[in-house]
C-alpha cells in the first residue's frame, strides 16, 4: 500500500492505465485541485485529500478489480 496521497495516485492512475490528467476526469476532481494533491507536502500549493477523495479512489480500484474477475 503506497505510503503518501502521492503514491496513492500515482499508484492508482498506473493500475488503470489512465494519465493523471484522465484519472482526474474519472474521479470527477478539477486537473487544478488533482496537481495539487499530488505536490509535495512541502509546496505552498499542497492539498491534503479529503476522506470522500481517498474513498472514490479505493471504491474505483475495487470496481475495476471485480470487472476483471468477472470478465476472466
Amino acid at each position: 500500500m503506497p505510503n503518501t496521497q502521492q503514491e496513492f495516485l500515482r499508484t492508482a492512475a498506473q493500475t488503470l492505465r489512465l494519465s493523471q490528467k484522465d484519472f482526474a476526469k474519472r474521479m470527477g476532481a478539477p486537473w487544478s485541485t488533482f496537481e495539487n494533491w499530488l505536490r509535495p507536502v512541502e509546496s505552498q500549493n499542497f492539498r491534503e485529500m479529503p476522506p470522500i477523495a481517498w474513498k472514490l479512489v479505493s471504491e474505483i480500484l475495487d470496481h475495476e478489480d471485480l470487472k476483471k474477475k468477472l470478465n476472466k
